[in-house]
Parts: C-alpha cells; structure tokens; sequence
C-alpha cells in the first residue's frame, strides 16, 4: 500500500464501477420515462441488462479484492461518529451494488425475458408476473437508495477535502 492508498486494482474497480453505475442509474431513469411505443426504449433495455451483468461481476471481483488486500486507515483525526458513518454509507452501497443487479435478474428471468450478453446468461427463475413486478418495485426502490448513498459518498468525501481540509482523495486515486 503506498502513502495511504487502495490497492491500485481496488482503485481502478472504484472508478470504473462509478461510471457504470451512474450511467445505469441514468439509462434506468431515463428508460422509465419513455412510452412503451418508443422502439429504443427496448435496444436500451438490453444494454441495461448486460451492463447490469457487468456490475454483478465487477462488484464480486471488488469483494474479493477488498476481501484479500488492506485497507489504508483513515486519519486519526476522524472522529467515531465520522467513522462509523462511513463504514455505514461503504457497507449500503456495497449492499446495493449486490441487491441491484440481483433484483433486475429476478426481473428478467420472472418475466421470461433474456438478457444478452457475451455468453448464455440462463434465466433460473420461472415465469412470474407476480414476483417480476415486486422485483421491478424493488429494483427501483433501491436506484433510489442508490442515488441516496452515492450523493452521501461524494458529499463527505467533499467535506473532508473543502471543510476539513484532508485530501481523501488521494487514497482512491
């Protein structure tokens, strides 16, 4: 670990997850508010659904990697309050970047509908309306949470650098 920092694997995982992450919750916003009669809102979908796969893998890799690789402390000047604030805002989002892609699985596969992808991605759930539109619900819910605990990431990693003056920066890039 040199000065501080992630893992430079970790660090890269982090950068590329946000970005697909973000555009995820873009493309899903946006999907939402197109009509059913708009053709591109199923080419969108598709795309959706594999960079959704996509996530699945990269948050396992992340797991192991964060599992198997140490963590650079935080400040001593953190207090516990900050401390544990943090672990709670890393712990729900590594929670949502499991339950997300997991719940547009059950989505898919209830709904009977495939996901294309680089390889044969087996639809393990049967046919369900019922369940795909309670894991639709959830999957929405939780983009929401997403947006949540993202917006939370970035404003106290910017209160620790505008306020507080401590470059945490430094530690992910």
């Amino acid at each position: 670990m040199e000065d501080g920092k992630y893992n430079l694997g970790l660090r890269i995982i982090h950068w590329l997850m946000a970005v697909f992450i973000i555009g995820m919750l873009c493309s899903g916003l946006y999907m939402k508010s197109l009509p059913v009669s708009n053709e591109m809102k199923f080419s969108i979908y598709a795309i959706h659904k594999a960079c959704g796969i996509t996530i699945l893998g990269l948050i396992i890799v992340r797991i192991f990697f964060r599992a198997f690789t140490c963590v650079p402390p935080l400040p001593a000047s953190f207090s516990r309050f900050v401390i544990n604030a943090s672990k709670a805002v890393h712990f729900s989002l590594y929670s949502l970047m499991v339950l997300m892609p997991l719940s547009g699985y059950v989505m898919s596969s209830a709904s009977g509908k495939k996901i294309k992808y680089f390889f044969h991605i087996p639809l393990l759930i049967n046919q369900n309306k019922d369940l795909a539109n309670a894991a639709n619900w959830v999957h929405s819910i939780l983009a929401y949470f997403m947006i949540f605990f993202i917006t939370l990431h970035i404003l106290g990693a910017l209160k620790h650098v505008f306020i507080d003056k401590q470059n945490i920066f430094k530690r992910m890039i």
